[in-house]
């Protein structure tokens, strides 16, 4: 939800010379790019801070785990393998009110936590590994044809 926050402070900045129409054109073109890059269309990297949280992290008493929290829960040191929340980040930036912006966070969380409790449901680390690599492509299109729908109710209130 820090992120979302920070999205909607600089948003509400960023938005302030521009028309709602000219925010709304900017949300639909970026989301089309992206949605595009997601279903194989466009080919592009998704701007990322790909690096994994270093082993020293652990072994720092209270501020290791303080600073892999925030570093994981906030999106900002990960690997992405969806455009979609880059999506949703424009999408708050440019149109979304304090409580969207909040909701979007809440689901952004609850999207991180599947992805740890998947990890911790699976047998092993391996089942779970390979669940994400053969099962996320395969829903890669249902998620795609979700956040239409979303995006269509930001753009359209």
């Amino acid at each position: 939800m820090g992120t979302a926050f920070a999205f909607v402070v600089v948003g509400s900045l960023l938005r302030v010379p521009f028309p709602p129409a000219v925010a709304r054109v900017v949300v639909v073109v970026a989301a089309i790019v992206l949605l595009l890059q997601e279903v194989g269309v466009l080919r592009f990297p998704i701007l990322q801070n790909a690096r994994l949280v270093p082993q020293f992290v652990t072994r720092i008493p209270f501020w290791g785990s303080v600073q892999f929290g925030m570093e994981m829960g906030t999106g900002m040191r990960t690997y992405s393998p969806t455009a979609l929340p880059h999506i949703m980040a424009i999408s708050i930036v440019f149109l979304a009110s304090w409580q969207q912006a909040l909701l979007a966070g809440a689901g952004f969380a609850l999207g991180r936590a599947v992805m740890l409790l998947t990890f911790v449901a699976a047998r092993s680390k391996n089942s779970a590994d390979k669940a994400f690599y053969f099962e996320l492509p395969r829903l890669r299109p249902l998620f795609v044809v979700l956040v239409i729908p979303m995006l269509a109710l930001m753009v359209i209130t």
